[in-house]
């Protein structure tokens, strides 16, 4: 179709002007054909004059003929279908047409697309110009004869940026259709906050929130740690949807023991009941613990109902058996040192008499109590983390035998600290005694107590990097508080030291650096060895010279940390190791020191995972960049609590053990709740124009009301316009030609000529 259009641009006034001008010409024109023609000659040939001036005027406009011509365009749609785990649930509560028993809420969606004698899916491919995607926590294009193949198998649904990606992508011509059941666990589960999207959004519900069961265990809030001996309190809560009016149990369990159990009776749908769970560890370690619900009839997810997690049970303080031979300065300033710190629990024993001392009242009237050789020995030893043998000897008090339970308490993961005087080492028979192959120097009997001297103490290299002499973290503030320590006028002979000697003595003849502090393991415990009992001079002399007395306090203090392996004085120690999903490389990283703390290069490490089932595999750890540095790589398979456990050598020698937790999930949740949100689907169609639609509903004529709205909201046609100027034509120039042709030949023939 043709129109006519005027698309001159002389002003309208000027051509007014002209047409005026034109008017007057042709009087005149019709006046001096009058005076030689009759008045029908005349105005016969004025007007064809006229009609020639008129075309010209009519050209002033700019007459053009405009051709429009509309052309129907494949209208771009995006079919999405989500093939995220839930998918594979149930696709209905109840059997409803078109579903078949047990068929998951995916397979509904291939059945639909596939149905009737032109499929959909290939009708859709030929009505539009069809793009089809498959998402969940990714999204990626699949063909439509792939569509049967497709498996529910993304552990998560990134509903929201799927759309939100996929509309800024599409054109204003274009549509969405989002076979879901709604279930969003991406960063953004909801619209809040979100401009409307551009396009249409037709989506098309799965599941049915109706007749829909399931018991689970909805939020949990457990501690990472928790102290023996503390009680330590869970939080969590129990959803069920059409259990209303049954009763369940709910069951807490450490490994296969029942710690304790509730009923939870729900008596609403939808149900949710929070509630809170106690329970105080007795040991140490890492401990598995799990919340049980049984199993429902009806329920379309169960792996909800069951929820696994570890707890790491640390010490609340450390235990500390002190026993001191006299009340002297060094007990005063040790007991002090160890009452300073909070997390130090202190049990002392400071012996003033012997048994064979004479005195001269009855056993009754005195103060004294008498020592609990058998409580502490025998039964309470196991609960201490540390012992201390302050210039004491055992002859006078015990049988030897007992020092065996020192021993062992120490080969068992304990620590033993003996500290001089004239009651210890070799002056206090411990050559010969039990304790003799735990402690780090070597004693043969001989030793004597040595009183009167003056020896220089100093750090030696090891005690320059060892955490129990580091009393200031700059070395060489380090190093100065150390040199102010005062000298020592009483030392103990030992024969020689067996493990890391920290400081030495020397001078005023002594032939030598003696040992004067050393360190060392025995079994999976470690001991300590000063061997002076006026360590506790270095406190007096830094308050007459008024600076800080605690460097002889904080000596103490990390000596018994040390002992005690505190986490911090762990020469084996993992890094953070950050969550990850199963499938997923977990970097296991840490260091590795030796017993002087200097990085140990040639180390050997192995690495045993502990999976959620319990059953360990070992890995390799091989050395990294940094010097001391370790790492191995292990890939999990399931989601759930692990444990890893490290154990470093160097030349046949222990040098620690270490253990870590770390969990690995899915950071979706996609099988936590199937409960579908046709909510959600109904919010996204009706904020961006489109429509809901239920699977049950998905047909035909769905196809027809998309198609409808999406060219009400858009026209998927274009419309092509083409333009001719009529003065670029030849007609209009024939005709003026016609015109003035006309007028010469009548001229001639009446004679004008």
């Amino acid at each position: 179709m043709k129109d006519l259009y005027l698309i001159g641009s002389l002003p309208w006034w000027l051509i007014a002007l002209g047409a005026v001008a034109v008017a007057a010409l042709l009087v005149l024109q019709f006046i001096q054909l009058r005076q030689r023609l009759a008045a029908g000659q005349s105005l016969f040939l004025v007007a064809l004059r006229a009609c020639v001036y008129g075309v010209l005027l009519f050209f002033l406009f700019g007459p053009a003929l405009i051709e429009k011509r509309q052309t129907k365009l494949r209208r771009p749609l995006t079919v999405l279908v989500d093939s995220s785990q839930s998918m594979n649930f149930p696709a209905n509560a109840r059997s409803e047409p078109g579903a078949k028993p047990g068929q998951s809420r995916l397979d509904l969606v291939k059945a639909k697309l596939a149905a009737g004698q032109e499929p959909l899916i290939q009708r859709l491919n030929r009505d539009y110009d069809l793009r089809l995607f498959r998402f969940g926590a990714t999204m990626e294009p699949i063909a439509p004869a792939a569509l049967a193949e497709l498996g529910a198998q993304d552990h998560g649904t990134r509903l929201v940026e799927t759309l939100q990606a996929v509309a800024k992508d599409a054109s204003l011509q274009s549509g969405i259709i989002v076979f879901s059941d709604g279930i969003a666990n991406g960063e953004r589960q909801t619209l809040d906050g979100l401009p409307p999207l551009p396009v249409p959004v037709f989506t098309v519900g799965l599941g049915e929130s109706e007749g829909f069961t399931d018991l689970r265990i909805a939020e949990l809030r457990a501690p990472e740690f928790a102290f023996r001996g503390r009680e330590l309190k869970l939080d969590l809560t129990v959803r069920a949807f059409g259990l209303k009016g049954k009763t369940v149990p709910l069951y807490f369990n450490r490994g296969r023991n029942l710690i304790t159990s509730r009923s939870v009776a729900i008596d609403a749908d939808p149900f949710e009941y929070k509630l809170t769970l106690s329970f105080t560890p007795n040991e140490l370690g890492t401990h598995s613990f799990s919340l049980n619900l049984p199993v429902q009839p009806g329920e379309q997810i169960s792996q909800n109902n069951h929820k696994e997690f570890k707890i790491d049970v640390q010490r609340d303080k450390l235990r500390v058996l002190t026993l001191s031979g006299a009340p002297a300065w060094n007990y005063r300033f040790l007991r002090m040192a160890l009452k300073q710190d909070p997390l130090i629990d202190l049990v002392s024993f400071v012996f003033l008499r012997t048994p064979t001392d004479s005195v001269d009242v009855p056993d009754s009237r005195l103060s004294l109590i008498p020592f609990p050789i058998d409580d502490i020995f025998l039964d309470e030893l196991k609960n201490f983390d540390v012992v201390v043998l302050d210039d004491f000897s055992h002859r006078s008090y015990f049988n030897p035998i007992y020092l065996e339970r020192v021993r062992d308490f120490v080969r068992d993961g304990g620590g033993l600290a003996m500290f001089g005087g004239a009651r210890g080492f070799d002056s206090g028979g411990y050559g010969e005694s039990a304790l003799k192959e735990a402690l780090p120097v070597e004693l043969d009997g001989k030793g004597t107590y040595q009183n009167g001297g003056s020896l220089r103490p100093a750090l030696t290299a090891a005690g320059k990097a060892h955490p129990v002499t580091r009393l200031l973290p700059d070395p060489r503030s380090n190093e100065e508080a150390w040199a102010k320590m005062p000298p020592l006028t009483a030392y103990n002979q030992v024969r020689a030291a067996r493990g890391e000697t920290l400081v030495t003595a020397s001078g005023d003849g002594s032939g030598g650096a003696l040992p004067i502090l050393t360190v060392g393991r025995f079994g999976k415990g470690r001991t300590l060895a000063l061997m002076s009992d006026e360590a506790w001079r270095w406190n007096f002399i830094a308050a007459g010279n008024r600076e800080t007395p605690q460097n002889h306090l904080k000596l103490i203090r990390q000596s018994v940390r040390w002992l005690a392996q505190e986490p911090s004085f762990e020469q084996v120690q993992f890094r953070p190791i950050p969550i990850s999903k199963p499938g997923e490389k977990t970097a296991i990283k840490l260091r590795v020191l030796k017993d002087d703390f200097t990085p140990a290069r040639q180390a050997s490490v192995q690495l045993r995972v502990f999976g959620p089932d319990g059953e360990p595999s070992i890995i390799a750890a091989a050395a990294e960049g940094e010097e001391g540095e370790f790492a191995g790589e292990y890939t999990p398979v399931r989601e759930g609590a692990y444990r890893v456990e490290a154990e470093a050598t160097l030349a046949g020698k222990a040098l620690g053990k270490d253990r870590a937790g770390f969990s690995v999930a899915y950071p979706y949740g996609e099988a936590d709740d199937g409960r579908p949100r046709m909510d959600l689907l109904k919010q996204i169609a009706a904020s961006s124009q489109g429509e809901y639609f239920s699977i049950n509903d998905w047909n035909e004529k769905s196809l027809e009301k998309i198609a409808a709205k999406l060219e009400k909201h858009t026209p998927s046609s274009i419309t092509e316009q083409r333009q001719t100027k009529l003065w670029s034509t030849l007609w209009p120039f024939a005709m003026i030609l016609a015109f003035l042709s006309v007028e010469w030949w009548m001229r001639r023939k009446w004679g004008l000529i």
